[in-house]
């Protein structure tokens, strides 16, 4: 089937989605939503079907759904137009800006043939050396997104910068691979450490004030172990299969690596100006517990600095069109994410999912409940906002069936930290990668549909395991 014929299918379904849509819109709202938020619901869906069918390009799609949930009335213009000031959307732009300096001094490239030179000796080891150095940073900076999008992102954008392999048409490279890997890696290496990201210590919580159960720092480490270096070590293989890259001979890259090194010129001041702007910014976000900073605002700071010592210019920052247009399209999600929230949707969505599964027993309630738990992410774009409504009742439901408070707190929390990696706006990190251009829309969400697969399968079949084994249930 060629391009053409593809599109003009994904449009013919398109047009009858909008119709069905348009069916549900005249329908009253179901009880305990609001007409706005059911309204808003639907525009959401509008949007999501249009990405799946790829029917316009990411930023035009949001901001055709801004513009209708103004007209309509679904949601207040103002706003619609606070939006744009949501700090976490900063916070991924903020730190994207950070990583031109990577790119306009010789840091990046020096940082990238270094790495190429010592661990380029396959794919899959670039992929476990990018693991390490977020396990190594994780459990002291508890935020995916300042992880992911100010540090890995850059070292990864610096690698894929010296590989070259940017093309017209996105196709399967070294590149495409390493960002995939990188990405999905960073949201298993949340759940790693109870530090690790944010929705680890909720979930903690939350289990407490449901069911009265403590779990320690290194309690939370040894519950999630087993499952989560499995999960950490088998990405990288199983991407491997499902996007298998063009690669060249590894040895002739690790030698044009270390001559592109030797071929550098010594350290400059700008260069040391930006590692020690990136290691004061890393060191805020680890100790932000303690000094009450906000990650965006630190992020900013770190922007600043560069900006006051001319490492990068205000002109670099300007014309990063990838940054801006993450603006376009990321603000608006979150933002309806939370109003949905708000006005009713969530809590029908929850009602109905575990109304659904009453009377059937353990086994078949929590498969159900799991799958729904984790794919109803696709819906999301904030796993704090995943969470707050949706831990609780289903945690209810599967322990009100029989399953063990612990081990049942354990399983939803881990797949919580996971649950981004279906799309390319479940989470701020992920539209930073997606945004690099190396993969396409419908690959992304191929990949990460399969990803999820194995990290739900690794969680429940090896996560049990290990539980029993520990003696949890």
């Amino acid at each position: 089937m060629n391009i053409k014929r593809t599109n003009r299918i994904n449009l013919s379904v398109f047009v009858i989605g909008l119709l069905g849509l348009g069916y549900l819109w005249l329908q009253h709202a179901p009880a305990g939503v609001t007409i706005s938020g059911w309204h808003s619901f639907i525009l959401v869906l509008l949007f999501i079907l249009g990405c799946v069918l790829n029917v316009a390009p990411l930023a035009t799609l949001s901001l055709v759904m801004v513009a209708l949930l103004g007209v309509t009335g679904a949601i207040p213009a103002m706003t619609l137009f606070s939006f744009l000031g949501l700090s976490p959307v900063w916070l991924v732009l903020f730190a994207f800006f950070i990583a031109i300096g990577f790119k306009r001094t010789p840091l990046g490239k020096r940082l990238a043939y270094t790495l190429i030179k010592w661990f380029g000796r396959s794919p899959v080891t670039l992929a476990y050396t990018m693991s390490m150095v977020d396990l190594i940073l994780a459990p002291i900076i508890p935020n995916t997104n300042a992880r992911g999008a100010g540090i890995l992102f850059p070292i990864n954008e610096s690698i894929t910068d010296a590989l070259d392999e940017k093309t017209a048409a996105p196709k399967p490279t070294l590149s495409s691979y390493l960002t995939l890997v990188t990405f999905h890696q960073n949201l298993v290496v949340g759940g790693l450490f109870l530090t690790a990201m944010a929705t680890n210590p909720l979930a903690v919580s939350l289990a407490n004030s449901a069911f009265h159960i403590h779990i320690s720092w290194i309690q939370w480490f040894i519950y999630a172990s087993v499952p989560t270096l499995v999960a950490l070590i088998g990405l990288p293989i199983l991407i491997l299969r499902l996007h298998k890259p063009t690669i060249k001979n590894m040895q002739v890259i690790r030698d044009t690596a270390e001559k592109e090194l030797n071929g550098l010129d010594k350290m400059s001041v700008k260069e040391w100006l930006m590692i020690a702007t990136f290691i004061l910014t890393i060191s805020l976000w680890a100790t932000s517990g303690i000094t009450k900073l906000d990650n965006t605002l630190i992020a900013l700071i770190g922007l600043a600095l560069l900006l006051v010592f001319n490492v990068i210019s205000v002109d670099d920052v300007l014309t990063e069109k990838q940054g801006w247009n993450i603006l376009l399209w990321l603000a608006p999600l979150i933002g309806v994410t939370e109003y949905l929230n708000g006005s009713g949707v969530i809590k029908w969505i929850q009602l109905n999912l575990t109304n659904a599964t009453k009377g059937f027993g353990l086994l078949l309630a929590g498969a159900i409940l799991i799958l729904a738990y984790y794919y109803i992410h696709y819906f999301l774009t904030s796993v704090l906002v995943h969470i707050q409504a949706f831990f609780i009742p289903f945690a209810l439901v599967l322990v009100g069936l029989g399953a063990s408070p612990l081990v049942t707190t354990m399983l939803l929390a881990l797949l919580t930290c996971v649950s981004p990696a279906t799309t390319h706006y479940g989470t701020g990190t992920a539209s930073i990668y997606f945004s690099t251009g190396f993969l396409t829309q419908r690959e992304w969400w191929r990949i990460g549909f399969l990803v999820s697969v194995f990290e739900i399968l690794v969680y429940v079949f090896i996560g049990l395991g290990w539980w029993k084994l520990l003696g949890m249930y």
